[in-house]
């Protein structure tokens, strides 16, 4: 129990971190990394449905 508490507080902190992250851009290095960040989760998302629509079609 001890555990899974733990891993929901780190859960809780990591989003919390992330929203302020993306809260407040600083310096231009800020708005390249968010881009990257951007990217990489549209490359994910389009890997994913590929991955599934593969398996839809196999049968």
């Amino acid at each position: 129990m001890h555990n899974e508490q733990s891993t929901m507080q780190k859960t809780k902190n990591f989003f919390q971190a992330f929203s302020e992250f993306l809260g407040r851009p600083k310096t231009i290095f800020d708005i390249k990394d968010r881009f990257r960040l951007l990217v990489l989760f549209v490359i994910v998302v389009a890997v994913l449905e590929g991955v599934l629509y593969y398996f839809e079609n196999v049968k």
